[in-house]
């Protein structure tokens, strides 16, 4: 062997990235889990665009729904699949990590991803509008 064959050292081989290891590290269910949260907070908010009054009017005779309700719940139920993608890749971020660590389970995660479905089921019937 020669000696410039000696001091050539080999490129380090990179590993593959392991999807469940990073989708299971403890910042990316933090970050997922706080983005989740103020979705929810959002979807709060804008709960009003789709309520009794946005669909019903103020009350008075002849008066129907907004204009641009249709709009309104467009947004509101891209919104709302927005914010339970989010919190499902939350849930799954945590509950990969507690397959990996044994962390607790994420409660208070799946706790906000039921309610959020419960008002997509509810937007669903129609039970926002009453």
């Amino acid at each position: 062997m020669s000696a410039s064959s000696k001091s050539r050292k080999e490129a380090p081989v990179p590993e593959p990235l392991d999807f469940r290891k990073l989708a299971g590290a403890p910042m990316t269910g933090q970050v997922l889990a706080v983005a989740f949260g103020l979705l929810v907070l959002f979807q709060c908010m804008i709960l009003p665009v789709v309520g009794k009054a946005a669909m019903g009017g103020s009350g008075s005779p002849g008066a129907g729904p907004a204009e641009w309700a249709g709009k309104n719940q467009a947004f509101f139920l891209i919104m709302l699949l927005v914010t339970l993608a989010t919190g499902a890749a939350a849930f799954y971020s945590k509950w990969l990590r507690r397959r990996l660590d044994g962390s607790p389970f994420p409660v208070a995660t799946a706790g906000g991803l039921v309610l959020t479905a419960g008002l997509l089921l509810a937007f669903a019937a129609g039970l926002l509008k009453i």
